[in-house]
């Protein structure tokens, strides 16, 4: 990947460090990998980020993108979104969204890399993460430095889940910190000592003993709905980990052993448009058929 920035008038004298962290927004990881690359070029010549620049430099900096470290993979893909820097994907339930040390085919990364390698791409990053049991919207980058310029990109999270139960009020707000139930736990609990965490919901209608409810993550905790559901007294329904013995019940006599909850909408502001983009997916569930939506 090549970056090029002409020098103006009121970049003069300035050192070509304070352009690359401000004007291209580098990180100081990625400068740091630009120095030991010898990746940093200004009128042709190779240069130390401490040069300062004078007017009409013309700055090159070439990125060489790290192969990952997972193999491609051909794989089924529902693509909602695709430019030359970002690629989005409806995740199904059950698909595991990266390899691990103990997994490293069978996931939508491994399809996801398969997919922009023949398209003439070099390497996936991650921007969202989803559960295994949870579907829906799931953003990657094409390149490690578009990724860092989408730190802090994401305005909207929202979520549909069915839950056991109905919430005592309509809508609400749940503010309660998480932190995990032991260490190396993969359990989580609200508690007093954990994370801000903070989830709003809005009942869209209750059938049967069961609600469908809209959801919104103002932070980004492991298992955070999850968690906050069950706080709340309205469990997901398929929801193994948090549930309780009559949600399980519940989840048993509507033949579901996957939760609930699906990513139905992401909303981020483009890295280099500046232009606010809506992504959307809808959950398959047979179970809405229940509701009135």
């Amino acid at each position: 990947m090549k970056l090029s920035l002409t020098v103006g008038p009121l970049q003069e004298g300035r050192e070509l460090k304070s352009l690359m962290k401000n004007e291209l927004r580098l990180s100081v990881s990625l400068i740091r990998t630009l120095k030991a690359a010898s990746g940093i070029y200004v009128n042709g010549k190779p240069v130390f980020t401490d040069y300062r620049v004078k007017t009409g430099d013309e700055v090159l900096l070439i990125i060489t993108e790290p192969a990952a470290d997972f193999p491609p993979e051909q794989g089924s893909l529902t693509i909602l979104y695709e430019d030359e820097d970002l690629l989005a994907v409806a995740k199904p339930q059950g698909l595991i969204v990266h390899p691990s040390h103990s997994r490293l085919n069978g996931t939508l990364a491994n399809y996801v890399l398969a997919y922009i390698l023949d398209s003439g791409g070099e390497s996936c990053h991650l921007i969202n993460r989803l559960d295994r049991d949870t579907g829906g919207v799931v953003l990657f980058s094409k390149s490690a430095y578009v990724k860092s310029l989408m730190t802090g990109s994401i305005t909207v999270k929202e979520y549909l889940a069915v839950v056991c139960g109905r919430p005592k009020a309509d809508s609400g707000i749940i503010e309660q910190p998480i932190r995990r139930a032991r260490e190396g736990d993969m359990l989580r609990i609200v508690a007093p000592d954990g994370d801000y965490s903070r989830t709003d919901y809005e009942l869209i209608d209750s059938a049967g003993g069961l609600s469908l409810l809209r959801l919104r993550l103002h932070t980004g905790r492991t298992h955070q709905i999850r968690v906050h559901l069950s706080y709340l007294g309205c469990p997901i329904l398929g929801d193994r980990l948090y549930g309780t013995e009559e949600s399980r019940s519940v989840s048993e006599k509507e033949d579901t052993n996957m939760q609930q909850l699906h990513a139905r909408k992401l909303v981020f502001t483009h890295p280099f448009s500046g232009k606010s983009i809506e992504l959307c997916s809808e959950p398959a569930w047979e179970i809405l058929a229940k509701f009135k939506q």
